[in-house]
């Protein structure tokens, strides 16, 4: 008998942050012996057969009797109405057809309509955020904002968010929220084993910026972390390596023979960056989530050097270190920064989230 997981990404060790989150979660599940299924996207293949269905969806009374069943405040335009139908549609088909354990293991949650409509077939739901993603800046959403979203996480059984800061804002809001801390799954984990192991007699040189540039949020991030470069500049001689999908858009920022841009690299580069790094430069305007590559980089051996919003869950961790203006970067910049302690396993995390899957068995 199977849980059924619903969620936008991979569990490919060479992906991104997601990825990686999934595979966590996915390695938990298999750890402890629970058989799952994927949730079944393909209920429709093309662009236009969504947009089909999504008129269909808005012309379709069942919807608008579902947003008012649910108090729903999902905006009227026809877009966010033809959303909310098709993902109303989506779910009770692939709920219906589910034969396993009436589970939900809900990481989509951009898809605010799934716990309604779980509620609805009887279903119990384990939400797993990878972010709010209506304080996510540059992205947008279908659903009329903060409260609309909070409200789907609060109508979840349990939810167990990968920040800090987000169990404590869901927990004011009624959800029963949980902080589960991201550590990287074992293919993932060997990999930076290898790396931590070489860097104990590495010759290290310069600084690392890494990080998919083509993520809005990440982006600016960057954007304004080599703002506060060009005034480190000023006081300090300082070699920087950027490294990442998207990062060759950032070479208008970057004067001189101060930086090097890469590019997306293979893992081997990667490695080889790591390896030979003084210490990984992270900066981030305020968002939500929490950045994976943190303790990554941490299990990797490097130092971090980020400011207070890149480093809000994990700032208490050896080898983080915080700043907030350009003067106390440039002062951890310039010290000797030494090999971070071996991050822990988060086990009771990790277990208390087993026994919930457990407990709905």
């Amino acid at each position: 008998m199977n849980i059924l997981v619903d969620t936008f990404f991979t569990t490919d060790p060479n992906g991104h942050g997601g990825d990686h989150r999934t595979a966590q979660i996915a390695e938990l599940i298999k750890k402890a012996s629970i058989n799952s299924s994927p949730f079944d996207r393909t209920l429709l293949t093309t662009r236009f057969s969504r947009y089909l269905a999504g008129v269909s969806a808005i012309l379709n009374p069942t919807t608008l009797q579902f947003i008012t069943k649910h108090r729903l405040k999902v905006g009227y335009s026809t877009v966010a109405l033809a959303f909310c139908g098709f993902q109303r549609q989506l779910y009770q088909s692939k709920l219906r057809q589910h034969n396993g354990i009436k589970l939900l293991l809900w990481e989509a949650t951009k898809n605010y309509v799934a716990p309604y409509v779980a509620a609805d077939n009887g279903f119990k739901v384990i939400a797993l955020p990878h972010n709010l993603e209506s304080l996510v800046l540059d992205q947008g959403a279908f659903f009329a904002g903060f409260e609309t979203e909070v409200r789907a996480l609060v109508k979840a059984d349990t939810v167990f968010c990968i920040s800090r800061e987000e169990e404590w804002l869901l927990r004011i809001k009624g959800a029963n929220a949980y902080f589960l801390p991201y550590y990287p799954p074992e293919a993932v984990l060997q990999r930076l084993l290898k790396v931590r192991e070489a860097r104990a007699t590495s010759t290290k040189r310069g600084f690392l910026i890494l990080g998919n540039a083509n993520n809005p949020p990440t982006r600016n991030g960057m954007i304004e972390q080599l703002e506060r470069l060009r005034e480190v500049e000023k006081t300090l001689d300082f070699y920087v390596d950027i490294a990442g999908y998207g990062t060759e858009r950032l070479a208008e920022y970057c004067d001189g023979k101060t930086y090097t841009i890469h590019g997306a690299i293979t893992n081997e580069k990667l490695d080889e960056l790591l390896i030979g790094t003084q210490a990984a430069l992270i900066h981030q305007k305020p968002t939500s989530g929490a950045l994976t590559r943190i303790p990554e980089l941490l299990i990797s051996g490097v130092p971090v050097v980020a400011n207070t919003n890149a480093c809000r869950s994990t700032s208490e961790y050896s080898g983080v270190y915080r700043y907030e203006s350009w003067i106390e970067l440039a002062d951890w910049m310039s010290q000797s920064l030494p090999m971070p302690k071996m991050l822990n396993h988060p086990v009771a995390a990790e277990k208390r989230f087993v026994e919930c899957i457990r407990q709905f068995l």
